[in-house]
């Protein structure tokens, strides 16, 4: 089967079916060349001839009215008699009659030599043998009157009938021809109107052939070249995309196959090192993942040590006014003890006493509510996501911020709506939104003033962070998620706080984005978060923003 074959044996087998197209049409167009060149052949020769046998008869018919006014010369020379004017007729008769037969012979002799000389391998609209037969009969006709000519007796009705019988003859043998000439065209024509059908059937056969042929070669070049190399294409475009798992056949034996089977044993090992990509994708995400929480543990906490520095001086204060509360009661109780009177009987001493009290239980109820606030936010909570008002954490985050000793001169002014919700993990948001917070804080001068923003824009919750402080440049902005960078005016900081940050809001599939318009012009850190619960369908259209800093970030 040639489907089989090799390429090569397909193009012999395609250049054999062209010779073949090529030769009918050849064959069939130089044959109608070489029929149609014949034909002209014929004709002009014919042409050359015909004006010969035409004048064979004009003047066979000239010498005929010759003679026949020679005969009425001679019957008027009878009734009127000898004249000078019949002797001069006779005479100029006589010498166009030679001239005649002069000239007949010569268009005779002419026209003999014409046929005679005619190509053999013309074929001639009359009979090359016929013609010369009838010249023959022509030329024997005129030697006879040639002959009777001398011997003409106008005076004897014997010479006189027999001379006309010669001219007779000679006309009707010219004209004979003429006719023979005329009949044979005739057949000749029908002759030429056969052949003409015969060649447009054999042209037609030979067009049909070709276009059967070209019709062959070209579904053959479709089946066994075009459609295997689509197929190939096809599947390597299938294989390009992804598709590791596509085989490509072509159903042949020749070098395409050769290619698909190739590309099918290059696609399986693309599948293989796929695959096992992906297995060490997997990995290299679980790591990432648990590499990442270790970061965001180590930096709460670090967080936590940060507020607790804070906070030990807070919770001096009502424990410095529980022990003076304490103080007094106990010398307020040593005073009444030893005057010997009991405290129902001393009304300021129980006023006192119940005020003391009360400080203690409020002061106490505080560092309470102190350390509670730094329990909670140093806890590390599980992954799961709720709806949360951030108004309430930022609230919370800025009640504590604002205690620090170190930001206590500094303005935090918070402007929200009554609830704004997002479906956040609420302890890493807290955390997010304090690192924003402390980092703005960090940026101001001892005047200066930071103001948060939070509201609901569509289906995103919005908070906002700016600062009049120093600024940043473009250079700062390039670099500012990326970890271990940190440009804090006091030297301090690890780099990993917004790059952190940058990776929760990431997880959360939010943004988070900063600008500025330069040194010491402040800065603006934006962060969205969704509403509501992000489906895979949405995960699916998104891209995860915070891949490159965990490369980074594990690197």
């Amino acid at each position: 089967m040639l489907r089989r074959r090799s390429i090569r044996t397909k193009l012999v087998y395609a250049l054999t079916v062209l010779t073949m197209i090529f030769c009918f049409l050849a064959f069939s167009g130089v044959w109608g060349v070489q029929r149609y060149r014949e034909l002209a052949d014929s004709v002009s020769q014919q042409a050359v001839q015909i004006p010969f046998a035409n004048d064979l008869v004009r003047t066979a018919n000239s010498i005929r009215r010759g003679y026949g006014q020679l005969a009425e010369i001679r019957d008027q020379r009878g009734i009127l008699g000898p004249s000078f004017l019949a002797r001069h007729e006779i005479k100029t008769a006589n010498a166009a009659i030679d001239g005649d037969l002069r000239h007949i012979q010569i268009t005779l002799d002419a026209y003999a030599t014409q046929v005679s000389t005619g190509k053999d391998d013309v074929q001639m609209l009359v009979d090359k043998s016929l013609q010369q037969q009838s010249l023959w009969e022509i030329q024997e006709a005129l030697d006879a009157i040639r002959d009777k000519w001398g011997q003409v007796n106008l005076d004897t009705n014997d010479g006189h009938d027999r001379f006309v019988d010669r001219t007779n003859e000679l006309v009707a043998q010219a004209e004979s021809h003429l006719e023979l000439i005329h009949s044979e065209m005739a057949k000749f024509s029908e002759q030429v109107n056969g052949q003409y059908d015969r060649w447009i059937w054999f042209n037609l056969v030979c067009t049909v052939t070709a276009i059967v042929l070209l019709l062959l070669l070209w579904f053959s070049f479709k089946s066994m070249v075009a459609q295997p190399f689509q197929t190939l294409l096809e599947g390597s475009r299938l294989v390009a995309a992804g598709q590791y798992g596509h085989r490509i056949d072509l159903g042949t034996s020749d070098e395409l196959s050769e290619l698909a089977d190739a590309m099918n044993s290059m696609s399986t090992k693309f599948r293989d090192v796929y695959d096992r990509q992906n297995e060490l994708n997997a990995e290299l995400d679980e790591q990432v993942r648990q590499r990442t929480r270790e970061v965001i543990q180590n930096e709460q906490l670090a967080s936590v040590g940060f507020l607790a520095a804070g906070v030990a001086h807070e919770i001096n204060n009502p424990l410095a006014s529980i022990a003076w509360s304490a103080e007094s009661l106990q010398s307020d109780l040593d005073d009444v003890l030893m005057a010997g009177t009991g405290i129902q009987s001393n009304p300021e001493f129980t006023e006192a006493l119940q005020s003391n009290l009360q400080r203690i239980q409020d002061e106490a109820y505080r560092c309470k509510g102190i350390t509670d606030g730094l329990l909670d936010f140093s806890r590390l909570g599980d992954v799961s996501r709720s709806s949360t008002d951030l108004c309430k954490l930022v609230h919370s985050v800025v009640s504590i911020v604002s205690k620090l000793g170190k930001y206590k001169c500094k303005t935090i002014r918070i402007h929200s709506d009554d609830q704004v919700h997002a479906h956040v993990n609420s302890h890493e948001i807290q955390q997010v939104i304090l690192n924003l917070v402390t980092n703005a804080l960090e940026s101001v001068s001892t005047d200066g003033a930071v103001d948060v923003h939070v509201r609901t824009r569509g289906q995103s919750a919005y908070v906002g962070v700016y600062d009049d402080g120093c600024g940043m440049s473009q250079q700062v902005l390039d670099h500012l998620f990326e970890p271990f960078f940190t440009r804090r005016r006091d030297g301090t900081g690890t780099g990993l706080g917004l790059s952190i940050t940058y990776r929760i809001v990431s997880q959360h599939h939010g943004s988070l984005t900063a600008s500025s318009d330069g040194d010491g012009k402040g800065s603006k850190l934006e962060l969205t978060l969704p509403v509501n619960a992000v489906t895979k369908e949405t995960l699916s259209n998104q891209t995860n923003l915070g891949w490159e800093h965990d490369a980074k970030a594990v690197a």
